[in-house]
């Protein structure tokens, strides 16, 4: 199978997707202007965008982000209430760097945790409009006392130090 037979079929894929998306958020707008929920409120919104980069062995990679998932066990979508935020990863010689998407809630409302061994960051945040969740397995494990973190416009930026250094292994010289 090539590369372009590949293509085809994610993209026949991703067609059938986002045409659920629409054919549900059709159907709950329907029944929200039949029946309004209690005490007013609104509809429940749709978050869902994907990154696609090159894998290590040439094929492409889908990182899909939002509030929206596609069930395996049915054809259909489920809205949940929490965002995977899109995030991204640099690891550097001594550091990590992780940054993230969250617009629409403010740095108060947002909690960073660290496990035990150093290898796991997760990510809360709450407001009245949005709720955040992003669990981080990180490549190696950091120092939770020796990391910082900022939040400004919609983009929190954590810097993590690690606690063991990447081994290169050995130089080998050219003749």
């Amino acid at each position: 199978m090539s590369i372009f037979d590949e293509f085809e079929r994610f993209m026949k894929r991703w067609q059938r997707f986002f045409e659920e998306i629409e054919r549900q958020i059709e159907e709950d707008f329907r029944r929200f202007s039949a029946q309004p929920p209690p005490g007013g409120g609104r509809p429940r919104y749709y978050y869902y965008g994907f990154e696609i980069t090159m894998g290590p062995d040439g094929r492409p990679v889908v990182r899909e982000f939002g509030n929206v998932r596609r069930r395996s066990d049915v054809e259909r979508i489920e809205v949940v209430d929490e965002i995977d935020p899109l995030t991204d990863i640099v690891e550097e010689d001594d550091k990590i760097k992780v940054v993230v998407d969250m617009p629409g809630v403010e740095k108060d409302d947002i909690k960073l945790y660290i496990s035990e061994d150093g290898r796991t960051l997760t990510i809360d945040a709450r407001s009245k409009d949005r709720k955040y969740h992003k669990e981080i397995r990180l490549p190696v494990a950091v120092d939770p006392n020796k990391a910082k973190a900022t939040y400004k416009n919609g983009v929190l930026s954590v810097e993590l130090e690690k606690t063991e250094k990447r081994k290169r292994g050995f130089e080998i010289k050219i003749d």
